[in-house]
């Protein structure tokens, strides 16, 4: 069971800002959380405090069972996915997938030949074949986010953190990579928090989202729930009137020509 969950976390800074307050989560086991808001509503600061890069100000974070406030970022057993694909353009595509694997020291360092079947599985998993003797500069967008998702995954990490992968990549790149994201989590089955801005990425790839507004959480429900059933009149402006609106669009792109048809719902 590789559970993960914050209890009463806050983080205030030095000038008294608080940019989250006490937020008590959980993410179940194997489950894909959405933390979705607004800029600056503290849904990063929540995942950099989970990933060990920001230190807590009061609360506590569990990580299938054991407390983690004070273990650094490399001991906690999880892999993360930036906004940036922050690949070294040196280095092959290989080089880029195994190099958190090479860092390993002592006895959990894996053998040569255990590190060319991860790459193997990951780039079959991630149709990146052959593309491994490549540098980043020779390849799309798409293809470098496959190669940083890559390199979180291939290390087998306990929880799998996403900070506003896609948002570097154009229209329909997104649409692509977030069909790719949400099979690669029902294939793994590795829990996942992914943090976003935009509430058509949450309803489609979250089991259940947790919104924020000014670092408090504001509802923690499946998406259809938050959607039909909105918490507050916050969750109600920012999510359900941003997709009201959607459907409201398509309805009039997609307008019949004669009466008998149905509307998009």
């Amino acid at each position: 069971m590789v559970d993960v969950k914050l209890s009463g976390v806050t983080k205030r800074y030095e000038d008294g800002f608080e940019a989250v307050r006490g937020l008590d989560l959980e993410v179940r086991d194997g489950e894909f959380l959405v933390l979705l808001g607004p800029s600056g509503c503290g849904k990063s600061t929540t995942l950099r405090m989970l990933a060990g890069l920001e230190d807590i100000s009061e609360g506590e974070i569990s990580i299938g069972g054991v407390t983690v406030n004070h273990l650094p970022a490399g001991a906690r057993g999880l892999g993360m996915v930036f906004q940036s694909y922050a690949l070294y353009p040196h280095m092959t595509v290989r080089d880029n997938l195994t190099f958190g694997l090479r860092m390993v020291k002592g006895e959990a360092k894996l053998s040569d030949g255990e590190m060319a079947e991860r790459v193997k599985e990951a780039a079959s998993m991630l149709d990146l074949e052959g593309h491994l003797d490549k540098k980043p500069k020779e390849l799309s967008g798409g293809q470098r986010q496959r190669v940083a998702l890559g390199r979180a995954l291939i290390r087998r990490p306990k929880v799998l953190l996403m900070d506003e992968p896609l948002s570097n990549l154009d229209a329909e790149l997104r649409h692509q990579m977030r069909t790719e994201i949400r099979r690669l989590h029902d294939e793994l089955g590795t829990t996942t928090v992914y943090v976003t801005h935009d509430q058509i990425e949450a309803m489609t790839l979250a089991d259940r989202v947790a919104i924020l507004d000014q670092g408090v959480l504001q509802q923690h429900a499946p998406p259809l729930e938050a959607y039909r059933q909105p918490a507050n009149e916050f969750v109600k402006s920012f999510l359900c009137r941003h997709l009201d609106e959607l459907v409201e669009t398509a309805n009039t792109l997609l307008r019949p020509t004669t009466p008998d048809l149905p509307e998009v719902e």
